[in-house]
C-alpha cells in the first residue's frame, strides 16, 4: 500500500514532459526497459514452444506518430499489429507492430513446422491468428510489466486488440485515439534472434502529455 500510494504522489507531483525532450541518458534507460521486456517475452515464448527464443533491443527512436509506417515498409505495407491502451498512473497507448512476413515467418518458427492450415481473407489461418494474438499478448505484457516493476507505478493493460491490415490504415485508428493530446512516438525495435534470417518487430509507446515525466520520475531520471 505504501508503495501505491507512493507512486499515486509521484504522478500527482510530476509536470507533462515531451518525448523530443529527451536526453541521451533517458533513452538510453527506456533501452533498457525494452530489453528487460524483451528478455521476460523470450522466457514466456521459449516456454511456451519449448525452443530456444532470443531476443534483442537494437535501438529505440522518438518520431511523429504518422511516420510509424515508414518503419514497417511504408503506408501500404502489410503489417500485423497488437494494440492496447495502459491505465492507471501512466496512461498511455502501446502497439507492437510486425511486417507481415516476418510475421508469418515467426509463427513458422514458434510453431515448429507444424501445417498452419489454409489462410483466411487476412492471408493468415485461424491458427496463425491464435499463435499472433498469443505473440503481441506476450510481448506487449512483457514491456509493460518491465516498466511497471522498475517504477514501481500501478500500470493496468486493457484488453489488446489484434489488427491485419495496410500500415497506415492501422496507424491511423491509433492516431484516432491519442492525435488529439500527443504527436510522437517512442518506438523500440526488437530483433528476434534466429541463427538464419532474424525478424524485427516495432513496439511504439506513446503516453499521455502527464505520463512521460511520471515514469522518468520512476525510473529515477528526474527530479
Amino acid at each position: 500500500m505504501s508503495e501505491m500510494n507512493e507512486a499515486n504522489d509521484q504522478t500527482a507531483a510530476t509536470a507533462a514532459i515531451s518525448l523530443d525532450a529527451l536526453d541521451a541518458i533517458q533513452l538510453d534507460a527506456l533501452r533498457e526497459v525494452g530489453n528487460i521486456g524483451a528478455g521476460t517475452a523470450a522466457a514466456s515464448l521459449s516456454a511456451m514452444t519449448g525452443e530456444r527464443v532470443a531476443m534483442g533491443v537494437p535501438s529505440v527512436k522518438i518520431i511523429p506518430i504518422e511516420r510509424v509506417p515508414d518503419q514497417v515498409g511504408g503506408d501500404e505495407a502489410l503489417v500485423v499489429a497488437v494494440y492496447l491502451q495502459v491505465i492507471g498512473d501512466a496512461p498511455g497507448h502501446i502497439v507492437f507492430i510486425l511486417q507481415a512476413d516476418m510475421a508469418r515467418e515467426l509463427c513458422d518458427t514458434l510453431m515448429g513446422g507444424m501445417d498452419p492450415g489454409e489462410p483466411g481473407p487476412t492471408g493468415f489461418s485461424e491458427m496463425q491468428i491464435s499463435a499472433l494474438q498469443e505473440i503481441g499478448n506476450i510481448m506487449t505484457g512483457s514491456y509493460l510489466r518491465a516498466l511497471a516493476d522498475l517504477t514501481r507505478l500501478h500500470l493496468e493493460p486493457m484488453p489488446p486488440a489484434l489488427g491485419i491490415d495496410m500500415a497506415a490504415a492501422l496507424i491511423s485508428s491509433v492516431v484516432a485515439e491519442v492525435a488529439r493530446t500527443v504527436d510522437l512516438a517512442l518506438i523500440i525495435e526488437t530483433q528476434f534472434e534466429d541463427e538464419e534470417t532474424p525478424s524485427i518487430g516495432y513496439f511504439a509507446f506513446i503516453p499521455e502529455p502527464d505520463s512521460l515525466g511520471v515514469v522518468l520520475k520512476g525510473l529515477g531520471l528526474i527530479a
